[in-house]
């Protein structure tokens, strides 16, 4: 019995130390929500932009973060997945500089501000696009959807929804593996 103790002890030990992630989880999801809400998007299409995100980088805050900010941007829900996976996809090709609730950040800036700006003006500078004539060619769009779909457009020609794509079939059971832990907290 004392070896049933020890492993009763263990389990309620690691229950016990799951409830303040649980808590935090709830907490960053129910904003969220009230995000999704807010811009017209269904929860489903939020929380599937939020998997994407944190099953790859792994950061709840950071995750809900990003997508709030892409909400924010207008992206409706045809072109939200389409710009989480362009997101995810730089931040797997450039791990250690490019964060995507920053990359969504000055996303939303550069399309509200018509000015390549911030993290997003970087990445187009890594990928060799200008952040000077994305920011002429975003001058011509004469609508917020043409806006996006310059972005959009931009982030799949220089393979970056590819490299989400590739990363996802290649990273199956670690994503699975995320997924599953997120759905035991939810």
């Amino acid at each position: 019995t004392e070896k049933l103790s020890k492993a009763a002890a263990g389990l309620m030990t690691a229950v016990f130390a799951t409830v303040p992630a649980t808590d935090e989880l709830r907490q960053d999801l129910s904003y969220l929500e009230q995000n999704a809400q807010a811009a017209g998007i269904s929860i489903s299409e939020a929380e599937k932009a939020f998997d994407t995100f944190n099953n790859v980088i792994n950061e709840t805050d950071s995750s809900v973060e990003a997508v709030s900010n892409l909400l924010q941007a207008g992206f409706t829900e045809s072109n939200l997945q389409k710009a989480v996976e362009g997101l995810t996809g730089a931040y797997i090709r450039f791990p250690d500089t490019m964060k995507v609730e920053s990359l969504a950040d000055s996303l939303q800036e550069t399309l509200a501000t018509g000015n390549a700006t911030g993290q997003f003006a970087e990445l187009l500078d890594r990928l060799g696009v200008s952040a000077d004539t994305f920011s002429e060619q975003l001058a011509q769009c004469t609508t917020e959807a043409e806006k996006q779909e310059l972005a959009l457009r931009v982030l799949a020609e220089n393979g970056l929804n590819d490299a989400y794509t590739s990363y996802a079939e290649t990273n199956q059971a670690m994503i699975e593996s995320r997924q599953a832990t997120q759905d035991l907290q939810e």
